[in-house]
């Protein structure tokens, strides 16, 4: 009876051993398909990676002289590398060499006719677009070793037991980087349509020996130090608006790059999170906490590695906003002539103060992420408490993870929030510089 029974009680469960052999079957199928993908470009660039989402926007900045890197267009993240005897260096030496020329020759005609802060203005646009192309040429040297390790995470999180996102990388980085670009087209057309209409005006009302208001007029003087030096021509006119071009680029492509950044790093901290949030008030195995945590850990070295290559960026990107905000709210207060002029100022400020921002707020969903896996492990109970929660609790509370400049700021809600008070502050005081309008002929 008692020999019975046991056969009984041992006699395999013929369900559970065909699940646990499909499941086994699943994971060496994954595991497979991780290696592929891995050793295989063709299989890597079906994947949503952030260098596949990022490529584009890699290809544009050569264009324009920043990211002087090869191979751009691989599906291989390891191909993609610095390379001073490449296309994209020689776009990059190319505009600091005409890009110094220009803020040598307005530098020279500031300081001829008067420093003050009006005119200043565009020195500093110049020279800190310069400043922000050299800092990318030093960003694109330390490219490979970026990516790589980005890619071995890409790779780890797009499977399960990860669950996919809503919305592709891909995707996110497509609508933002078009956004962001046609408002900047736009900023810089309200830009050219201001001056054009100044001008313009200036001729009919103010007596001059022009009789004809042409384009060419308009171009001599938007552009006073080219043609001041080199006769007028098409050939010039195109060089003279494509160097401007290429200063508004990379004046706006800093915040784009940090913002581009942050939602790719931001995704994956969220997968990360959403992993271990549907662990709450469930029994959960040590191993299961060890790999959780050394995929932390992944994350964070990675989160360093970012910081300590963009840092320098965040820091010329907060301060280059703060100084052309700052500027255009002590003159909010400024009669302006014509509605054409209205409508470029508030486009302009509004333009910049919502970039400003995207910049903060996408940067900081990194840190908002990082801390949300701490509220299941404040609710494991006591019972299973064991070292592995205990390490990796500490592991998320002994470390600070959010974008940085050099360490002296962060860029999340709190510090937002401050600047945005000291803006407040400045606004109010832009009363007392209240100006009148200047006189159209002068």
């Amino acid at each position: 009876m008692r020999q019975a029974a046991r056969e009984l009680y041992f006699q395999p469960n013929l369900k559970v051993l065909r699940q646990l052999r499909l499941k086994r079957r699943q994971q060496r199928a994954l595991a497979a398909h991780k290696l592929r993908c891995t050793s295989n470009a063709k299989d890597l660039d079906q994947l949503d990676t952030f260098h596949r989402a990022i490529r584009p926007y890699l290809c544009l900045a050569q264009i324009f002289g920043m990211l002087p890197l090869a191979n751009v267009l691989s599906p291989n993240p390891q191909k993609v590398k610095f390379q001073l005897r490449s296309s994209g260096m020689c776009f990059s030496v190319l505009f600091l060499l005409l890009g110094s020329l220009k803020t040598t020759r307005i530098a020279a005609k500031i300081y001829q006719g008067g420093i003050n802060s009006r005119n200043m203005v565009s020195l500093v646009f110049f020279m800190s677009s310069l400043i922000i192309c050299i800092k990318f040429i030093c960003f694109a040297r330390n490219w490979h070793r970026l990516i790589l390790p980005w890619n071995e995470i890409d790779i780890i999180m797009l499977f399960p037991p990860y669950a996919p996102t809503k919305r592709s990388l891909r995707r996110k980085l497509l609508i933002t980087g078009c956004l962001l670009s046609c408002l900047t087209l736009i900023d810089h057309c309200l830009y050219y349509a201001s001056s054009y209409y100044n001008y313009h005006m200036q001729i009919i009302h103010c007596p001059t020996n022009i009789t004809e208001i042409d384009f060419s007029g308009y171009m001599k003087r938007e552009f006073a130090d080219i043609f001041e030096i080199l006769p007028y021509n098409p050939v010039l006119m195109f060089y003279a608006f494509f160097l401007n071009w290429t200063f508004g680029f990379i004046w706006s492509f800093i915040d784009t790059f940090i913002i581009l950044i942050s939602i790719g790093l931001s995704q994956r901290f969220k997968q990360f999170a959403q992993r271990v949030m549907k662990l709450t008030k469930r029994q959960v195995p040590d191993a299961l906490w060890l790999e959780l945590r050394k995929h932390h850990i992944l994350l964070c070295e990675l989160m360093e590695l970012v910081d300590a290559n963009l840092s320098g960026i965040v820091l010329l990107s907060c301060l280059n906003n703060i100084y052309f905000i700052c500027n255009r709210l002590l003159t909010i207060f400024t009669k302006l002539r014509y509605p054409i002029n209205y409508a470029y100022y508030w486009f302009g400020l509004l333009y910049l103060l919502g970039r400003t921002c995207a910049v903060f707020l996408c940067a900081s969903r990194i840190h908002e992420f990082s801390l949300l896996p701490l509220e299941v492990l404040y609710m494991v109970p006591s019972d299973n408490w064991t070292e592995e929660v205990q390490r990796f609790t500490h592991q998320l509370t002994s470390q600070y993870i959010a974008l940085s400049g050099f360490r002296l700021f962060f860029l999340t809600r709190k510090s937002f929030l401050w600047i945005y008070y000291e803006f407040m502050l400045l606004q109010m005081d832009a009363k007392a510089h209240k100006e009148e309008l200047p006189d159209l002929c002068a």
